[in-house]
């Protein structure tokens, strides 16, 4: 998996951000006993954060690059063991400065 630790959220945010940078939502559907394992292995993924999880659901956004980076995470995220499904919900696109213009 790509990763891109020069591009945290915070500098996003700010601005200090040098290229596109893909940010996307995802609900990921889990057997509610695995909830908290899955969760921490969710956890330790490459641009991937957890925001909540309550019975068989975690909500996650998911950073990169790309489409095609956010698509491999959520791929590899529904063929884990105990996921039952992971659905993008939204997803939002930052451009350099020079690009949105």
């Amino acid at each position: 998996m790509r990763e891109n630790p020069a591009i945290t959220r915070r500098s996003l945010l700010k601005g200090g951000f040098q290229a596109r940078h893909h940010i996307s939502s995802a609900v990921v559907v889990v057997l509610p006993a695995r909830r908290e394992e899955l969760s921490r292995r969710l956890a330790e993924m490459p641009g991937v954060e957890i925001h909540a999880g309550e019975g068989s659901r975690i909500v996650v956004t998911i950073e990169g690059p790309g489409s095609g980076m956010l698509g491999e995470t959520l791929t590899t995220i529904s063929m884990m063991d105990g996921v039952i499904a992971a659905n993008m919900v939204f997803e939002h696109i930052e451009r350099r400065e020079d690009e949105s213009k």
